[in-house]
């Protein structure tokens, strides 16, 4: 038999389990609330749902859109057990902004079959104490309104606020009608206007106008969220509109110069070897034209034409911009190098180069004064171009008049069906040997350079033992250009140009220079070509040791 005394325990217990549900359902709420009610134009107002329980299912944020921006929206569960007591929650924070001014209604939300309440949201005009001091705005300026074309102008774009910055963005500026360098992306500092610090975000530009006339530079755009005085603000800011006028080149400036509009232009050089030249010896000079308030683009090529006094070589253009303070600076340099060919005085002629001083708005000249210099003869030169053989020379061809064209061309047929009757003779009889009949031919004819000759070119320096050899090989070979022997002979070829590489190229990766080298194979060319100047007759008939066979 069961105790009532028992069985009564078990049956609460049972009630009470069978209720669970129930009251789990009673208990579960929906509720929205937001930070202030009363609102300004601009101002960001937190909204809030929260639900005691947890769901997968979000409010519907579309019905906010009639009267309001969503700019984000985060949702966060939890779930805690605390002696033995289960509670879960779930929240939407949501932040919205008001499109207008006026009463503007805050839907009801729906979650899981639960609803929030419509909340009211009243929304005024901007504060009037905006007057007094901004809370934020954007600025932009240039430095000079009415510039020269092509001439710099320093553009700078300023982001003043107060309190934090929660997010910002600004629009990448954009400038038609100009050639754009920015001198810097982005920097900050504080500065105090009106008794008040603000924040400020720079960027600057430098602005090179390509036509004359008036360009406008449109608003540039920021927009972010503040944080100030406990309160969120959206903002959004525009610029003031920038008109420039843009003056053409002034008449004064000489016509057939480069346009150089700068703040200031410097050109100097710098020489090596100035005293004691002799021929065969080289002269070095670097000349720098430096500018501000231009690109190095802008900038004219350095360089000037050879005489007969000098042979001229030059190196690539070297050109750099470098950003200051007040803008942009820049420079273009050129090293030239030039071998001394007759003894005398060489004048380097006065170098010129216009500009227009856009600070005091006048034209001035960039000089380089004019250079005298004393070449002297080298003896050693001379003896080195001296090392030839006038016996060996090839003979020099007088052009023939147009009257004696056709008696020359009669008599060369003349002869030449006379040797065709001579050949066809030996050919026949073939009494001598094919090899014993042959006779040297002028292409193989070559000029052996002997110990004495070998021992002048190794007493010259680089640059005149550069221009012995040339001389030489023109004179004997009749190579005009070195270059010819990078498939004739490449051993020698690769010997002088180490050569050119160490005299004017010599900041230039290269292998070091063999003098003796050079010259060995100078010598041994020359016997080995010596020895080859015969070519057998027999060669040009093939068959003809058959028919000895």
């Amino acid at each position: 038999m069961v105790n009532n005394k028992q069985v009564r325990p078990l049956f609460f217990l049972f009630l009470a389990l069978s209720l669970l549900p129930g009251l789990a359902l009673a208990n579960k709420t929906l509720q929205a609330s937001v930070d202030r009610n009363l609102v300004e134009l601009g101002d960001i107002i937190q909204l809030n749902i929260n639900g005691n329980f947890q769901t997968t299912h979000r409010p519907d944020l579309e019905r906010l859109k009639n009267d309001f921006e969503v700019l984000g929206s985060q949702a966060s569960n939890q779930l805690q057990i605390v002696h033995g007591q289960f509670s879960a929650v779930t929240n939407w924070d949501v932040q919205i902004l008001p499109k207008r001014t006026g009463e503007l209604r805050i839907p009801a939300f729906e979650v899981d079959g639960l609803q929030t309440q419509p909340i009211q949201i009243q929304v005024a005009a901007a504060s009037q104490k905006q007057t007094d001091y901004q809370v934020s705005y954007l600025e932009a300026q240039v430095d000079n309104a009415n510039p020269y074309v092509q001439s710099e102008v320093i553009f700078t774009l300023r982001y003043y606020h107060l309190g934090s910055l929660v997010r910002g963005n600004i629009d990448a500026p954009q400038f038609d009608g100009f050639m754009v360098e920015r001198l810097q992306n982005q920097r900050s500092f504080e500065r105090q206007v009106a008794g008040r610090n603000y924040r400020v975000y720079e960027w600057v530009y430098a602005l090179y106008p390509q036509t004359s006339g008036e360009i406008t530079i449109p608003p540039q755009s920021f927009d972010g969220t503040l944080l100030h005085q406990r309160e969120l603000r959206q903002v959004k800011q525009k610029s003031e509109t920038i008109q420039l006028k843009v003056k053409p080149i002034p008449p004064e400036f000489p016509p057939n110069a480069n346009w150089l509009p700068a703040k200031k232009i410097e050109l100097k050089d710098e020489w090596t070897q100035p005293n004691n030249l002799k021929t065969g010896e080289t002269l070095g000079r670097r000349i720098t034209l430096q500018a501000q308030g231009l690109k190095a683009s802008q900038l004219p090529n350095l360089d000037w034409q050879e005489t007969e006094e000098y042979r001229l070589y030059n190196d690539p253009v070297s050109q750099n911009d470098r950003i200051e303070s007040g803008g942009l600076s820049s420079h273009k340099m050129q090293d030239f190098m030039m071998v001394m060919h007759n003894p005398g005085q060489i004048i380097f002629e006065t170098i010129e180069i216009p500009w227009w001083n856009t600070q005091t708005d006048q034209l001035e000249i960039a000089r380089l004064d004019q250079r005298v210099f004393d070449v002297q003869s080298n003896p050693l030169l001379e003896q080195a171009l001296n090392l030839t053989n006038p016996a060996l020379e090839p003979p020099t061809v007088q052009p023939h008049s147009s009257s004696t064209l056709w008696p020359l061309i009669s008599a060369l047929l003349a002869i030449f069906w006379l040797i065709t009757l001579v050949l066809l003779f030996k050919r026949h009889t073939n009494t001598t040997p094919a090899a014993e009949k042959s006779t040297p031919t002028n292409d193989h004819i070559m000029v052996q350079l002997d110990e004495a000759s070998i021992a002048q070119l190794s007493q010259l320096s680089d640059a005149q033992l550069d221009l012995a050899l040339k001389h030489w090989l023109k004179i004997h070979y009749q190579i005009q250009d070195w270059n010819d022997l990078k498939h004739k002979q490449p051993k020698l070829f690769t010997l002088m140009q180490a050569l050119q590489l160490q005299l004017y190229h010599p900041q230039a990766l290269k292998a070091s220079f063999d003098r003796q080298a050079l010259l060995h194979e100078l010598n041994g060319l020359s016997t080995h070509q010596h020895h080859q100047t015969t070519s057998p007759l027999a060669e040009l008939y093939p068959d003809q040791k058959n028919n000895n066979g």
